[in-house]
């Protein structure tokens, strides 16, 4: 199993092939695919939704799903403690040592990641003690100081909470610091800032490039984001259809491509040059929110029960006919707000009104309203396409629910008509509609949840992320479709993200929050040409652009604490 005498390289994949098994026989994922990776190395992996990106990285850690098969001669060779492993001949107890042992991962979805039943903190001290031979006191602290260095707020009583209790940004930091908690050798990070703001993203990409300084520590970096690719990757792979395209050094690849594959997701990139103009009139609004406040109880001292405040007192009018951008950092009460506009959040204080609707719509602190009252009207685009869809339920089945439940066709065959029409507007193939959500990768499950939200005709969406899990020429499409939506039916859209270079291409109006309350607002122009707030000038300087190699730094000392830090108790234990 194991041979002294490895190269020099600390992972060599060679010829790897996957087949998965479906419906409709062999699928090739991966074909023939060779990559390396040098001890300290950032290896930065990018390409479409359902390139193999993903499922490579799983099988150097053999966590492909039951239905992959890894075709002879496929080989993936780890340097583990001086000696070559052939990872795939690994069995029990030796696999598992070698998992957070020499390679962690973090995951796509970190909601599918944690055990939901399990505190974080039990899962974190566990993996601490195993790996790192602590006992439950240091694995606390060392866990506590890796939730504060991920930006998370109040990290002691974070630590302590179970996953759905945290926002999407959250979870996704927990899930970092729970896979940099037993100091890998190779850490793979799988989409790892995709649900971050760009804020935290910009510390939690610093903290990784610490870490590779302090331990020797080399990354396998998959995302869509070929900003953030060009701010930490040595170099870089770019896969299509399970073959690699083109390689070679970050600024090679980036500023140079040789493939119109590359030059491709490279000209689909959103950009900060030619802003909108602001529109020429102001529309009526199509609903608004007045002195709202969201509070939620949470457990207190003893038996006291305290209420957290997630939007505080918030007044805002949304244009018909407009998209309305919903920025802020993770936890700021951008999804509150959100749920609160169709009706899915308890409201504290103040109402929420639709105009232009057949029927008065206006509901509040104590005037609830019937969440199917809205159903025709509003709808929402999920954050987590994972835990959104029904894993018992075809793709058609997903799809047309909202038409069944709603009774807008009067025969299947009618149902069906509609399903197809979305589907493809949001380039899913009909094929796919017999198939179950695990089928897909992140990005078209995406596209799914996208397609159920379209297909009553709603006049009003939220839009939570919807684009987060997407690649760039996808993520093209899809706002391209919104747009569309948006000229040709007149639909208002709230479109909360934390990606505010989408923002800036996408919106029409803008508006920022912070701690729960409204700090700014205005046109896409005024906001990201002449902001006001210093929070919002913060937001804005933190975007990630394509950056060569020779400019890149190691942060912005203002934003980002953690290079300025003094080494911890914990740290030097690392080192």
């Amino acid at each position: 199993m194991m041979s002294q005498n490895f190269s020099n390289n600390l992972l060599e994949i060679r010829d790897l092939s996957i087949d998965f098994n479906t419906d409709e026989g062999l699928v090739r994922a991966v074909d023939n695919l060779n990559l390396s990776i040098r001890p300290g190395e950032v290896m930065g992996l990018v390409g479409e939704s359902g390139s193999g990106k993903s499922i490579t990285a799983k099988s150097i850690m053999r966590l492909a799903p039951g239905n992959a098969i890894i075709q002879h001669p496929s080989q993936i060779t780890l340097n583990h403690r001086d000696q070559a492993v052939n990872v795939l001949k690994l069995r029990g107890r030796d696999l598992r040592l070698v998992r957070g042992d020499a390679v962690s991962m973090i995951f796509q979805e970190p909601m599918a990641s944690f055990a939901p039943a399990i505190r974080i903190s039990d899962q974190i001290i566990q993996t601490m003690q195993i790996h790192l031979g602590y006992d439950k006191d240091q694995a606390r602290r060392a866990g506590i100081e890796l939730f504060d260095r991920v930006g998370i707020v109040d990290p002691a009583r974070r630590f302590d909470q179970y996953v759905f209790e945290l926002s999407g940004g959250m979870r996704q930091r927990a899930m970092i610091a729970m896979a940099l908690s037993t100091q890998p050798k190779l850490l793979i990070a799988d989409e790892p800032t995709t649900a971050l703001d760009v804020t935290i993203q910009a510390q939690v990409l610093d903290l990784m490039m610490e870490l590779r300084e302090q331990l020797g520590m080399a990354m396998l970096f998959i995302t869509h984001d070929l900003g953030v690719v060009s701010k930490i990757a040595d170099n870089v792979t770019v896969m299509k259809q399970g073959k690699i395209v083109e390689a070679g050094t970050a600024d090679q690849v980036l500023f140079q491509p040789q493939h119109s594959y590359t030059k491709r997701l490279l000209d689909a990139l959103p950009h900060l040059e030619n802003l909108p103009e602001a529109p020429t009139h102001k529309p009526k609004p199509l609903l608004s929110v007045k002195d709202l406040s969201i509070s939620y109880p949470q457990a207190g001292k003893g038996r006291k029960t305290e209420h957290f405040t997630a939007v505080n007192n918030i007044s805002l009018d949304l244009p018909e006919g407009q998209i309305i951008g919903l920025v802020g950092e993770s936890g700021s009460g951008k999804t509150s707000l959100g749920k609160a506009m169709l009706g899915a959040a308890p409201i504290s204080s103040g109402h929420v009104e639709y105009h232009n609707t057949k029927k008065k719509v206006k509901f509040g602190a104590g005037k609830a309203i019937k969440r199917k009252r809205l159903a025709r009207t509003a709808q929402l685009v999920f954050q987590d396409p994972y835990s959104s869809l029904n894993p018992r339920m075809t793709v058609r089945d997903i799809i047309a629910e909202p038409l069944e439940a709603m009774k807008l066709t009067k025969s299947r065959e009618e149902t069906d008509a509609r399903v197809i029409e979305v589907a493809k507007r949001c380039h899913i193939e009909v094929a796919h509609l017999r198939r179950f959500p695990h089928a897909f990768s992140g990005g078209q499950r995406q596209r799914i949840s996208i397609a159920r939200a379209l297909v009553c005709n709603p006049k009003f969406i939220v839009a939570d992320e919807s684009v987060a899990a997407l690649d760039v020429s996808i993520q093209a499409e899809i706002l391209k479709l919104l747009k569309e939506l948006k000229d040709e039916l007149g639909l208002t859209i709230l479109f909360i993200s934390h990606d505010l270079s989408v923002i800036a291409n996408l919106c029409d109006w803008v508006c920022v929050m912070k701690h729960g309350e409204l700090v700014e607002q205005g046109t896409v122009r005024q906001i990201f040409l002449a902001p006001q707030e210093t929070y919002t000038q913060t937001l804005i300087a933190s975007i990630p652009l394509l950056e060569s190699a020779e400019n890149r730094s190691c942060g912005s000392p203002e934003l980002l604490h953690i290079a300025e830090r003094p080494v911890s108790s914990m740290q030097s234990e690392w080192v």
